[in-house]
């Protein structure tokens, strides 16, 4: 055994130094964290997000430290685990999976910060739901559920009860995301009936009104927020461009009550797509995924995937600068990163 400071000898009477007793509850603090943060890395720089890769075309989720860059496999299934989103307090994950339905079909379910204690939430025959998010108090869970008539934005009690539609039935909608710092709102993206072009909605919790937030001449598409509340991150394609598939990501100031786009902050100008910006709980970076150095055709069929390519995940200040990879995996492709 290798003696340290704390590992005195026999006969020795000594006090263990107050700088040693300190050091000891400074790292059971710090051996407390990394639990409490799902097995390491601060709440504060750990991402969850789904990867699919091209071997088996299975897709599950995963935790990546933006600091260290360090992953962590917390589903093993063999079809679909994927759409993930943090608890406020970051000890849950839930997420969307047809493991006990048919493929294609999703239910949701929960489970603890490191992947254990998965507790399924919904099993509404004849319906889909994904991409939820629970609210920033926890009171509600927003997610989308796709039924014979159309696609619906729907609210439900963390712990599955009290299942409801709110707004729709839309052509197609996706990706709810709960405003912080403001009025009690879940923003989303959807196509209206009869329409082919996406838009961003909001659908307010007291009122239970729906409005056009941001309506730009090209698909709005994956709102996310500043946890300052001032800001409303999206993807879209840029005014005046025709290539569809160059799509980047934008910054609309939430005190603006223009709904065009036009006075939005373009933050990335890159080939290609770049989708699902995702700002950290410090406000200081955006994690996002992009095709720009992958734009390969393996997962050109794939049910959940943003577009032709391999996606890989990204990190920029909250001003667009300082562009770059968190994730070099030509094998597999990373979407849907949550703080």
């Amino acid at each position: 055994m290798i003696r340290t400071s704390l590992q005195m000898p026999r006969m020795t009477k000594r006090r263990p130094s107050p700088y040693v007793l300190a050091s000891v509850i400074l790292w059971f603090a710090l051996a407390f964290a990394a639990v409490a943060c799902g097995g390491g890395g601060s709440p504060r720089a750990l991402i969850v997000y789904e990867a699919k890769l091209a071997a088996d075309k299975s897709t599950n989720v995963w935790t990546i430290d933006a600091t260290t860059g360090a992953s962590k496999q917390l589903t093993f299934g063999t079809s679909f685990d994927g759409n993930p989103g943090w608890s406020a307090d970051h000890t849950r994950i839930i997420f969307s999976s047809d493991r006990d339905n048919e493929p294609g079909k999703d239910d949701l379910y929960v489970m603890n910060a490191d992947g254990t204690a998965v507790r399924r939430l919904t099993s509404t025959k004849g319906v889909t739901e994904w991409s939820a998010k629970f609210s920033p108090d926890g009171e509600h869970v927003a997610y989308v559920a796709v039924a014979s008539d159309g696609y619906y934005l729907a609210l439900m009690d963390p712990d599955g009860e009290n299942q409801r539609h709110v707004a729709g039935p839309y052509r197609f909608a996706e990706f709810p995301a709960w405003r912080r710092g403001g009025p009690d709102e879940v923003f989303f993206s959807a196509i209206e009936q009869g329409r082919s072009d996406a838009d961003i909605y909001s659908y307010d919790v007291g009122t239970e009104d729906v409005s056009v937030r941001i309506s730009t001449p090209a698909a709005d598409v994956c709102p996310h927020f500043t946890y300052d509340g001032k800001t409303l991150s999206y993807a879209s394609v840029a005014a005046g461009e025709d290539n569809s598939d160059n799509i980047d990501l934008f910054a609309h100031d939430l005190s603006s009550d223009d709904t065009s786009g036009a006075s939005d902050t373009r933050l990335t100008d890159e080939p290609g797509t770049d989708d699902y910006g995702n700002p950290s709980p410090d406000d200081e970076l955006i994690v996002f995924i992009s095709t720009r150095e992958e734009p390969g055709e393996i997962y050109e069929s794939d049910r959940n995937a943003p577009a032709a390519g391999n996606t890989e995940l990204y990190l920029m200040d909250r001003d667009g600068k300082n562009q770059r990879p968190l994730t070099d995996t030509p094998d597999s492709r990373e979407n849907v990163p949550d703080w």
